[in-house]
């Protein structure tokens, strides 16, 4: 039998872990595995609210 790699046993931490994040209701779940082997988690129980900020002049429609 083929020994996983350290990135293929990260690889499915993080997507057992998404899952059971998804299935527990929190609304945002993502990992990223650096090439380093450093890992960054972003997950929260509220979606993110979207950015409104912008002006009018911002837009420029035409005349």
């Amino acid at each position: 039998m083929t020994k996983a790699s350290m990135q293929t046993k990260a690889k499915q931490a993080a997507s057992a872990f998404i899952r059971e994040a998804r299935e527990a209701g929190w609304q945002r779940a993502k990992f990223e595995i650096k090439p380093d082997g450093s890992v960054i988690v972003d997950a929260n129980m509220v979606a993110p609210e979207a950015a409104d900020d912008f002006l009018n002049s911002d837009l420029r429609m035409g005349e």
